[in-house]
């Protein structure tokens, strides 16, 4: 894509992005803290957006930066869910234990940290079952 198509397809979503919140162009720059030519340039794709620019567009918006010059992803971050073991498939399940066991035969200060973990937490747990457990982790 060339520089100039490259620039208007970020301004015309910058233009979206403005009417999406209902700001006019002047609002949009005093928001950002920029010149308000500087952000109509910005917006016809004239010129090309300062990281400074970015960065405030960023964080006043949630605007993903992926989104907007590399056209991936949702265009406002979302927070990523953690995983749990009812959501992590068999296999990556069985590749995670095969690589703390490699982990844990290379390297035997990490062996040593991950055995006494797992006693403390033994101990700590001691006289609970495996579905008592997944009981409790699961409310």
């Amino acid at each position: 894509m060339d520089r100039t198509k490259f620039l208007k397809k970020i301004g015309d979503k910058l233009q979206g992005i403005r009417k999406s919140v209902n700001l006019k162009n002047t609002e949009m720059a005093d928001r950002i803290g920029i010149e308000r030519t500087t952000y109509y340039k910005y917006e016809l794709g004239v010129n090309s957006p300062q990281v400074t620019f970015l960065y405030q567009l960023g964080q006043a918006f949630d605007i993903s930066m992926d989104w907007l010059i590399l056209d991936r992803g949702p265009s406002h971050y979302q927070e990523k869910e953690i995983p749990t073991p009812e959501t992590v498939p068999p296999i990556a399940r069985e590749r995670e234990v095969k690589e703390l066991l490699d982990y844990m035969e290379r390297i035997p200060l990490f062996r040593h940290e991950v055995l006494v973990m797992f006693y403390k937490f033994k101990d700590q747990y001691k006289g609970m079952d495996a579905s008592t457990s997944k009981d409790e982790h699961s409310q």
